[in-house]
């Protein structure tokens, strides 16, 4: 009667860890669904603003840039990888809010002026934002396009990993040329992945 309780008991207990894990399973299904979902939608709001910039670049009779807003962050550019099928706004700064919006600019670089200008952007796992360029090689081309609409093609030629606190990516390279440096996270954020480009 003792080892019939027993068995009992461990069948209740596999039964109840089952229950467990199937109800961890279809929580982690719909948060994961509910995250890509958000994504997909965030994208197609991005791409709205995409044709915004593309509709608006030009200056007015005194000079000036239009003023381009998404989500609370002044857009000051446009970047494409045609490589990874990648096209995203620039937001004026990096912050934790504006790095879930879109691709920002880290630091101070001028886009498509001379010196190096710094992307960050997280790495989806729907390969969205950032989440492809580890698949970029010395070689492949990203087109920087400004509120002037003046278009710069910039080619890799590096591509490395280094520790969150390395600014030394934030320094030119040749500082008499423009190129950009694009920043995402690696290893369980862990490391950064970067890309460094310069102009074709």
């Amino acid at each position: 009667m003792g080892r019939h309780s027993k068995e009992k008991r461990k069948i209740k207990i596999s039964n109840i860890i089952l229950l467990i894990l199937v109800l961890i399973a279809i929580i982690l299904i719909v948060t994961i669904g509910r995250i890509i979902s958000n994504r997909n939608q965030n994208d197609e709001n991005l791409k709205q603003v995409i044709s915004q910039v593309n509709e608006n670049i030009q200056t007015d009779t005194e000079g000036k840039i239009p003023y381009i807003e998404y989500q609370g962050y002044q857009v000051i550019g446009l970047i494409q990888i045609s490589k990874i099928n990648l096209e995203y706004p620039i937001l004026i700064e990096t912050t934790k809010d504006s790095l879930t919006k879109s691709i920002t600019r880290f630091g101070n670089g001028e886009v498509n002026g001379v010196g190096n200008l710094c992307l960050a952007g997280h790495d989806y796992i729907n390969n969205s934002m950032f989440g492809g360029i580890n698949k970029l090689e010395n070689g492949d081309e990203i087109l920087i396009t400004d509120l002037y609409g003046n278009i710069v093609t910039y080619t890799v030629f590096d591509k490395y990993t280094t520790n969150p606190d390395d600014t030394s990516v934030l320094e030119s390279i040749d500082s008499t040329k423009r190129e950009v440096t694009l920043i995402t996270c690696s290893n369980g954020n862990k490391n950064r992945l970067i890309i460094r480009a310069t102009e074709k």
